[in-house]
Order: structure tokens, then sequence, then C-alpha cells
């Protein structure tokens, strides 16, 4: 019985005969292969279009980041992305290696309006028609939207793999495109700027969350590992936390340094340094103070605390999650006291703190004995220290709790 076969599409950097036979849909094939996909049954049938991130600090990542330079001027960082086309697979296509301006269209008279910001790729063999301005089929555009008591987008997108799906009329000539950023116009010419950037990544590798990303946007492969303070997996129908003995522990999350001297009290107990942070009954904590401790004369102890209440308030009636006593005698100085509490997001939640914003801060008094009150003691920053080494109130995340 003959052998029955069938014909693949092709492969990369073919060269029959000496002639190069790789065309632009291979070329989009090869892109669709690498990067993160759109379909969870249908292999190479859509991809995820978005941002490639390759330079962020903590706060922002650059890539294709919009900014205002002046008035109506935008200012587009240099960057990559990958744009889908459905039924086509992704354009690689990048900007660079200088930064770019576009300048929204003159003011609307009455009521503000919308205009998106968009990288759009043309494909003339699909039958696009690039702008006459330029001749060049990867633009950094805007769309202006119709001014409105409540402005509406003038393209929408697809909310899960990212690229344009409409056009207005106005945007005629094809092409497909990935929102950048939405400038709501006013009627005096300000431009206000909501970052719609979404990120994709190499198959494999770790996708960073961008302002346009939601933390329910699903992906289509089990494994598929993304970042937003903390390493998540897609185990196939939901994200999880990276998995380790105490689940992933996200280290610091919130620190205030402080680079004064601190006067803390003396039998009253009182509230000194302290910091916000999100909290998570379901995670661990450690809390951390570091700082001088003295005393202007003998006394036996000094009590420090760590209190911690909802909100963006401690004092000295806030729960009492761990408290020790310091021996202070003879002027004692503890040089850069480094002191810590760990504890357990179930511990906290059982002290009646709920789950969000809280504060947690250090309280502090001298015991009662040996003549009476009057004593001082005081956290301060040492003689100019390195930075490390200043005075603060620190929390970490240590992980999920047992």
């Amino acid at each position: 019985m003959a052998a029955v076969n069938a014909d693949a599409d092709g492969f990369w950097s073919a060269m029959p005969n000496g002639n190069r036979v790789n065309n632009s849909r291979q070329g989009r094939a090869l892109v669709q292969s690498l990067f993160l996909g759109g379909s969870n049954t249908s292999p190479l049938s859509a991809i995820r279009s978005g941002v490639i991130p390759t330079a962020a600090d903590a706060l922002s990542a650059y890539d294709l980041r919009v900014s205002v330079q002046s008035g109506r001027t935008l200012l587009v960082n240099p960057g990559s992305a990958v744009i889908g086309r459905s039924g086509q697979g992704g354009y690689l296509s990048w900007e660079l290696p200088a930064a770019r301006t576009v300048t929204c269209d003159t003011p609307p008279a009455t009521n503000p309006r919308n205009d998106i910001v968009v990288f759009r790729a043309y494909d003339t063999q699909l039958g696009d028609t690039i702008p006459a301005s330029g001749g060049i089929p990867g633009r950094i555009e805007i769309i202006t939207g119709q001014p409105g008591g409540t402005p509406v987008d003038p393209v929408t997108w697809d909310p899960i793999l990212g690229h344009i799906s409409t056009w207005p009329a106005a945007a005629s000539g094809g092409g497909a495109g990935i929102p950048l950023a939405r400038a709501r116009v006013a009627t005096d010419g300000t431009v206000t700027l909501t970052d719609l950037r979404r990120s994709t990544a190499p198959i494999g590798g770790v996708r960073v969350l961008l302002p346009g990303d939601l933390l329910s946007d699903p992906s289509f492969m089990p494994g598929d590992i993304a970042w937003y303070n903390g390493h998540r997996y897609w185990d196939g129908t939901s994200w999880n936390e990276l998995s380790s003995p105490l689940g992933y522990a996200k280290g610091l999350i919130a620190k205030t340094v402080y680079s004064a001297e601190g006067v803390f009290d003396t039998q009253t107990e009182t509230v000194g340094d302290g910091a916000s942070f999100t909290f998570d009954p379901a995670r661990s904590y450690q809390f951390e103070w570091q700082g001088t401790i003295s005393a202007t004369a003998d006394r036996p102890y000094m009590s420090i605390g760590w209190r911690i209440a909802n909100g963006g308030t401690v004092t000295n009636t806030s729960p009492l999650m761990y408290s020790t006593l310091l021996p202070i005698q003879g002027n004692g100085k503890f040089d850069k006291a480094h002191l810590t509490c760990p504890i357990s997001g179930a511990a906290i939640a059982a002290l009646g703190i709920s789950a969000g914003t809280v504060r947690a801060a250090i309280t502090h008094y001298i015991t009662a004995g040996n003549g009476g009150s009057g004593w001082q003691v005081r956290g301060d920053n040492g003689a100019a220290p390195a930075l490390p080494n200043k005075r603060h109130f620190a929390v970490f995340d240590t992980g999920l709790s047992r």
C-alpha cells in the first residue's frame, strides 16, 4: 500500500536550487511560533499582540511609552512589539533607535475627545494602503476621536489578544495595530494620557504585565509565567503564584527611610516609625525597624513593639502584633539596632485586620523604675551612615502562610 503524503507549508531559510523561497507570511509564521499564542486548541491560529518590555525600573516600563512633550505634542519612546492580524499571524515591529513625536489635532470647541495613539503596520500584499505622507509600513499614528460629554474611543481592540479590530472611516488604509495610549484632549488643548500598553513575550519567557494588562486576562499555554509584584503561572484555567515551600516570597514591599532624629518619649507609649502596604491574609510578613536607641540615664528596660491598623493611621491602642523588652543601662546605646518581627497573615487577620491597605508601626516607652520617669529614648540615623544603615521601617513579604 502506497504511503499517503501531504505537503507542509514550508520551512525557514529554505533555498532549494539556490533560490530563496521565504515569504512574508512565512516570516509571520516564524514570529507566531516563537511568541505567545492566542488559542487553546488551534496552533498558530492567533497570537497575543503587545509591547515587548526590554527596559524598566521599579516604577515603569519604557518601551513605546507615550508622554506629553508639550501642549498637544506627544513623545513615544523607542521599542518593539508584536502586532497581530486575524488569520495572518503577527508582525514583529519596532520603532528605533530614537523617540518620535506625534501631535494631536486641534482641540475640540465644546467637549473633550479621546484620541488613541497606535502602533500600526501596513501590508500592501494584503491590500493595505500606506498613507501618502510616507512609505514606511510601520507607523506611530494618532487616531482622532469625536468630541462628546462622555467621549468614546475611535477604535476598539480585542480584549484578550490586544490587536485593534475596527478602524474608523477617517483612518482608512487597512493594516493592523495595537493601542499605546489614550490622549483625552480638552477644549483648552490640555492632554491627559492613559497608558494602554499590553505586553507579550516569547514562549517560555516571563511576561511583565503593563498598565493595559488585566490580572484576569487568561493565557493560552499551561506553564506561561507572568510578573506583577511576583511571579504567577497559568495552570490551564487560572493564574497561581509560583510555588516554593512557603510560596514565592516577594521580598521588600514597603520601606520608609527617616533622615532625622526622632524622640520617642518617656513612660507614655508612643507610636513611631512605620510603613503602609497592601495586606493579604494568605501571606506571611516580616517587619523590620533599624535605628539607634539610647537613654539619657540608667533605666532597666525599654518596651518596644509593633502595632498594625487598617488604613493609614496606627495609635497606641491599635492591635499589638508583638512586643519585647530591651535593657537600657548607663546611658545605654544600641548602635544601629536591628529589630524584626515575623508573623503570618493569618495571625494578623486574627487581630481584626482585613485585606487591603494597612499600616504597621513601632511603638515604645520606658518602663517605670528607680527614680521615676523622665528618661528619653530616641531613634536616629547616627553619624551620616550609608543609606542602607539609616533609620527605617520596612515590610517584607516572606511568601504564602504555612
